[in-house]
């Protein structure tokens, strides 16, 4: 009998017949929440935030007091030189959410209903299989925002390095996961530990026996674009100098990922990739034009961290770069495309951030999807309008609590065929 299954098994794959491993459609998305905290942890920020400040003459710092002329933190100057006894390497600033360049303060109730929100967007708008995070506090703060209070979804996550971290949260159904890991040399630890800035997460999945590994990453901030002079990887000012560093480290992980298996690398970049694709040709990649796929010299600047890292050398680690389509109505559409090789200000995208539109702050050119060039896409990928959810609303006469932006940022999705 035996022998028989072996002959009929043989003639099945001469004729063509033989029983192939079908392609699953798997659901991608990646999302910064915006210090997004556990609700726990919230109610301790709302209560810290909530608490009386006065300006201590020998500091010169505005911190915890009860004496004195005192005001809440709510009402504080907050911003990156704020003068505030406070960590926000611990809790996010007080000035999180706002409505006309206003602080609104948060209740608790407030929170618990954008909770309730980002469920229900995620539900029905994303219904993710892989999902990543940006600016979330750990696994918990993940779990209470996903459908069903996360019970179909396995996490990957961490409570190390600074409050605003990362997750990866994948459905149960799809496979298994290992080798949750943080990739510390994204944080660069050789800088002073103020200086530091976030690190990656990796985590490998076995899905229908094959394995994919998938890495989230929420790089430095304030060097977006090659086309404005800030935005210049080789010259821009220190967050570009920073950038710069980072680059290396994450050139390694995908080199030394992808020599195994597919990879899905998604985040908040903070870079517009489309801008470096559209605007810097291979050999103007470095500063001394040499080939990207070559070691970098010593003293020689990369001027894009797509053509540096997406080099092509090992050919395994070849990525495709998704970009977003904003499907909401035809104007948000045709921006979005626009976007990809102009360079807009604030003014020319507020179009996009109304809440007929994306709805969100930072609508585009921030966030990233990339997939190793063996993995098919037969869909474009899509940026998602958040609408009336991407504006915060101080508490009135129709709502005693304010009404909380789920985030500052549209959610990306995507479909692979794995």
């Amino acid at each position: 009998m035996i022998g028989r299954r072996n002959v009929l098994f043989a003639l099945a794959v001469l004729l063509g017949t033989a029983p192939v491993a079908h392609a699953r459609d798997i659901r991608i998305a990646t999302w910064n929440l915006g210090w997004h905290l556990s609700q726990a942890e919230a109610k301790e920020w709302i209560r810290d935030c909530g608490q009386p400040f006065s300006l201590n003459p020998a500091s010169g710092l505005f911190e915890p007091s009860t004496t004195g002329a005192t005001k809440p933190g709510w009402e504080l100057k907050w911003g990156r030189n704020a003068k505030i006894k406070w960590d926000i390497a611990i809790k996010p600033p007080c000035d999180v959410y706002q409505a006309g360049f206003k602080i609104v303060p948060v209740t608790e109730a407030a929170y618990q209903k954008r909770a309730q929100q980002l469920q229900d967007f995620i539900r029905t708008n994303l219904d993710p299989d892989i999902i990543t995070f940006q600016e979330v506090s750990g696994a918990t703060a993940v779990r209470e925002v996903l459908p069903n209070n996360g019970a179909d979804y396995e996490i990957c996550s961490f409570d190390t390095f600074k409050v605003q971290r990362l997750a990866i949260a994948w459905k149960r159904t799809l496979g298994t996961g290992s080798e949750c890991s943080v990739i510390a040399p994204l944080s660069l630890p050789d800088l002073a530990a103020t200086d530091q800035v976030r690190p990656g997460l990796s985590l490998t999945l076995q899905i229908d026996g094959k394995p994919l590994r998938v890495m989230t990453v929420h790089l430095k901030s304030s060097c977006v674009s090659p086309l404005e002079d800030r935005g210049k990887l080789d010259g821009g000012g220190d967050a570009c100098a920073i950038l710069q560093k980072q680059m290396h480290p994450l050139e390694d992980w995908l080199e030394a990922s992808s020599a195994t298996m597919p990879v899905v690398l998604m985040g908040d970049f903070n870079r517009n990739l489309s801008h470096e694709k559209n605007s810097i040709a291979k050999s103007a990649v470095r500063s001394d034009g040499s080939d990207p796929a070559s070691p970098l010299p010593a003293g020689v600047l990369v001027r894009s961290l797509y053509g540096e890292v997406n080099d092509g050398a090992p050919a395994s680690s070849a990525l495709l770069h998704l970009e977003p389509e904003c499907q909401v109505n035809p104007v948000a559409k045709q921006l979005c495309e626009r976007s990809k090789r102009e360079l807009f200000d604030q003014d020319a995208l507020k179009p996009l951030t109304k809440a007929d539109s994306l709805g969100c702050r930072n609508p585009i050119g921030l966030d990233q999807m990339l997939v190793s060039a063996s993995i098919s896409v037969p869909y474009s990928a899509t940026k998602l309008a958040i609408g009336r959810f991407g504006g915060t609303r101080p508490a009135g006469q129709s709502h005693s609590d304010p009404l909380l932006a789920i985030s500052d940022h549209c959610p990306s999705k995507a479909t692979l065929q794995f």
